[in-house]
């Protein structure tokens, strides 16, 4: 192993993602932010490749990452595909490489790159320079497992938090949005997130219409929808069962940065175990996440002020997609979701 102290002051500094979703990107943009804290004056380049248009925005928007190079792993699995990629890594001319996945291939090829120094947790450490802690990673939110990445650089305490810029454009649009709405400063306004990209995440339909009655009648709140297209079935079972008014999030926004504006003007926001929940998170959202199948120990919120209500039953965390009782998510009741939005709100 070498001393983590030469890494020095880095010119240029590649972190390889591999294909992130939504909530991935969100969760490994602190690693991003760690390394160009510590060193503002390297170019810190993004190997992987967004594969949904809808990521681009917050990836064009983040201040810590400065570039992209596109390389998809299994698009060509062919040995000139593979040597192509590694002769583009070595033309870069990396100071340090980061690999933040555990699979041996791109490791191998991450490390045929050239670069003066790697970081890495794949294959039992066998790629990375220097000692990467890999200690109770299943018990930790999987955000900070990534920063012991930036641990292993001698980066001291790293900030766990979230993270998403929005621009004046945004924040303009969701102005407008509200006052066409006629939503006034003074008004609570919660949103509501029922709808997730993974059907066994979602709560009860009847339950957020129950919470959505509640909030409007006990709390005089006005409500919000947010979503994409694909959670229009969802959102609409909620509206449907439900006697209060809702605002719904135009489907046909511009961007996810206009979502999190206009998540950033809630006073709470409640929603299941999904991208757009931790968009609300990372916009600084005061939020309460409602988790089943998935635990929040891993991928819960990291927001200031912020609940989770998760039963931790013994079957969790579960990919079955057709499990038969779903007593994950629901025996979590109405009055406990209530009390935690209310938690929130005082």
């Amino acid at each position: 192993m070498k001393d983590p102290a030469k890494i020095g002051n880095p010119r240029k500094i590649g972190i390889y993602i591999g294909v992130p979703g939504l909530g991935d990107l969100l969760f490994i943009i602190p690693l991003f932010r760690a390394f160009k804290k510590k060193f503002p004056d390297a170019e810190t380049v993004f190997i992987g490749r967004l594969l949904h248009s809808y990521v681009k925005p917050v990836f064009d928007n983040c201040p810590y990452i400065d570039r992209l190079i596109d390389f998809h792993l299994y698009e060509k699995k062919s040995a000139a595909a593979y040597a192509s990629f590694v002769r583009r890594l070595r033309r870069e001319r990396f100071d340090l490489i980061v690999d933040t996945q555990r699979k041996f291939l791109p490791s191998l090829l991450l490390s045929l790159s050239g670069a003066k120094f790697m970081i890495s947790y794949s294959s039992g450490g066998i790629f990375s320079d220097f000692p990467v802690n890999t200690e109770n990673r299943t018990g930790r939110h999987t955000s900070d497992v990534s920063l012991d990445l930036a641990r292993a650089a001698c980066i001291e305490n790293p900030e766990t938090h979230l993270e998403i810029s929005t621009g004046e454009e945004n924040r303009r649009y969701a102005e407008e949005f509200y006052s066409g709405a006629g939503v006034s400063p003074s008004d609570i306004l919660v949103g509501f997130i029922p709808g997730a990209g993974v059907h066994t995440r979602q709560w009860n339909g009847g339950k957020f219409a129950a919470l959505a009655d509640r909030l409007a009648n006990e709390l005089h709140c006005r409500l919000i929808a947010f979503g994409s297209l694909k959670d229009k079935p969802a959102i609409d079972d909620v509206i449907s069962r439900s006697g209060a008014p809702f605002i719904i999030e135009d489907f046909g926004r511009k961007s996810i940065l206009d979502s999190a504006a206009l998540m950033a003007r809630c006073n709470a926001i409640v929603g299941v175990d999904s991208g757009p929940l931790h968009v609300a998170d990372a916009a600084g959202a005061p939020c309460v996440g409602i988790y089943g199948p998935t635990l929040p120990d891993r991928f819960g919120l990291l927001g200031k002020r912020t609940i989770e209500v998760c039963r931790h039953e013994d079957c969790a965390p579960c990919s079955d997609m057709n499990c038969s009782h779903r007593k994950c998510l629901e025996d979590i009741t109405v009055d406990e979701v209530f009390d935690a939005v209310k938690k929130i709100l005082e």
